[in-house]
């Protein structure tokens, strides 16, 4: 990728020049309309001065002007010509420039030697049709033509027009019979900028490559899906058909509470709330109840819900579990330990927000230890919060390991410039500080990127995603979200908030512990108060 920057700049810089020249000759045309009349006025004797010198040549035409008396009809040799336009269309060229100079890159061109006098008749040519303007000037007792500003569009399809005809010439010579051939003229200005850009660099080819390997190798071990998704839909098919589809099917997931007029669910086999989500979910259809089982392990889609450990002690892991608390006031020695704390508090970043807020001393206050020996919290902050977050991890007995980056964005997935927080700046993302505390066991190391870009939905709504970072880091484990909603309970963790609807706790120990510290089942209030 640097072989192709490094082209691109030379591109250009090459273009820049050419823009400069290009202006420079414009304002030298402008500059000398008054001279280049007077010349023009003057060539019939400067056609005479140079036809003697051309008389030698078989392959040069003296050019007088109009009112010249004698005009002798000498062929000039094309390719000359054609080689000449080259050179006048080389921005490398630096005008103004001496015929005698233009002669020698014509030369070096056209690979044998051009006489100065053909190139000279050639130029008074080309200033006669307006393509270039010329100046002749006296000096060292000789008489020097000099190019002064010439237009390189109108050169450029001057030597794409003899460029057609020789090629016409060429098909005329080999057949015979002439048949006139559709043909199209050169692109002008082709964008090599572009171009460069749209070529594949080697990086990239092989990265390509190695992806192919993948793809096949995949191909060959998985079975294919079915491209009608629905079996029913497939036979329907099939019976127009007569033929047989070996490939996989789905079939619907209908519950109780499933409404199939709210059509599919987005999130299909990866969403959390399946056993309370009214839309419409699918699991693999197969024949065979062990093969059943298979399927379901590969692609995920398992209502059972893992056993794993937490340091030394096996757990079990169980459906959502909420409770309804102030958490400025919760005893949180009844939830036991945990793998990992999630907590999206309510900081007071003074500015109005439609939801009450906490101040800095209460949130350093909170018992945040008592949940964790050793484990990882991810604490959202925004603002003047991402300073107090820090000071609070310290505070709790954590080390700063890491911070996610959440990228909003809307439903036409760009990204949002316009946000609701921010005061020098608009605010499009957020921030989530990891810390770590003691050393975890079981944790899985470089599986996931610190950055996410996700669409913004309501208020406080942060995105799935991170459920899913926190999952594959600690895998099986007990989990506690610290000021979650309703619409942030899942399996294996337990949600903690005050916007919560009463308790629903599974786990038998914090069933027991739970009805010790409060038998009445208010967590609302303080414990003077209760």
């Amino acid at each position: 990728m640097s072989d192709t920057w490094s082209d691109l700049q030379a591109l250009k810089n090459k273009q820049n020049t050419f823009r400069a020249k290009l202006l420079q000759r414009k304002k030298e045309r402008e500059g000398l309309v008054a001279e280049l009349q007077g010349e023009t006025s003057s060539a019939p004797h400067v056609a005479s001065s140079s036809a003697s010198s051309a008389l030698s040549s078989s392959t040069v035409q003296s050019i007088a002007s109009p009112n010249s008396a004698f005009v002798e009809p000498i062929k000039v040799d094309p390719e000359i010509e054609k080689k000449l336009l080259l050179v006048l269309c080389d921005i490398s060229l630096d005008i103004p420039s001496e015929a005698s100079i233009i002669a020698e890159h014509t030369s070096r061109t056209l690979g044998r030697k051009v006489e100065l006098s053909i190139i000279e008749v050639l130029l008074r040519k080309l200033a006669a049709r307006s393509l270039i303007s010329i100046v002749s000037k006296d000096g060292d007792g000789k008489n020097r033509l000099t190019v002064n500003s010439l237009d390189i569009s109108k050169l450029e399809a001057l030597l794409d027009e003899k460029s057609d005809q020789s090629s016409r010439k060429r098909g005329h010579d080999d057949d015979g019979d002439f048949e006139p051939q559709p043909f199209s003229k050169k692109a002008k200005n082709v964008d090599d900028i572009e171009s460069l850009l749209s070529t594949q660099s080697a990086r990239e080819r092989e990265e390509k490559k190695v992806n192919e390997e993948i793809q096949q190798l995949l191909s060959a071990q998985l079975k294919e899906f079915c491209p009608y998704g629905v079996k029913d839909e497939c036979l329907k098919f099939s019976q127009q058909t007569g033929t047989v589809c070996n490939k996989l099917h789905f079939k619907k997931i209908i519950q109780k509470h499933t409404d199939e007029s709210l059509g599919d669910c987005s999130f299909l086999n990866t969403c959390f709330h399946m056993d309370t989500c009214k839309y419409v979910h699918y699991e693999i259809e197969t024949g065979s109840a062990n093969e059943a089982t298979v399927l379901k392990k590969e692609t995920g889609v398992s209502k059972k819900l893992p056993e794993a450990g937490m340091g030394d002690n096996s757990i079990h892991m169980f459906p959502p579990q909420w409770i309804q608390c102030d958490l400025r006031f919760f005893d949180m020695t009844t939830l036991g330990k945990c793998a990992v704390v999630m907590a999206d508090p309510p900081w007071d970043i003074h500015m109005e927000l439609p939801y009450g807020t906490m101040g800095d001393d209460e949130m350093r206050r909170l018992d945040i230890p008592a949940l964790q020996d050793e484990g990882f919290i991810f604490l959202w902050v925004t603002g003047r919060a991402m300073e107090l977050g820090r000071e609070c991890l310290e505070l709790w007995g954590y080390k700063r390991c890491d911070e996610i980056i959440w990228v909003k964005t809307n439903q036409l997935q760009r990204i949002i410039r316009t946000g609701r927080t921010g005061h020098w700046l608009n605010h499009g993302k957020e921030h989530c500080l990891v810390g770590v505390k003691g050393n975890p066991k079981g944790v899985n190391k470089g599986l996931d990127c610190d950055v996410i870009v996700a669409e913004v939905r309501a208020t406080s709504h942060k995105p799935d995603e991170i459920y899913g970072i926190i999952e594959r880091l600690s895998p099986g484990t007990r989990k506690v979200e610290l000021f979650g909603r309703p619409h942030n309970v899942q399996p294996n963790w337990i949600t903690l908030g005050n916007q919560l609807e009463g308790v629903c706790l599974k786990d038998p120990d914090i069933v027991r512990l739970f009805r010790e510290k409060y038998p009445d089942g208010n967590c609302m209030e303080p414990p003077k108060n209760r």
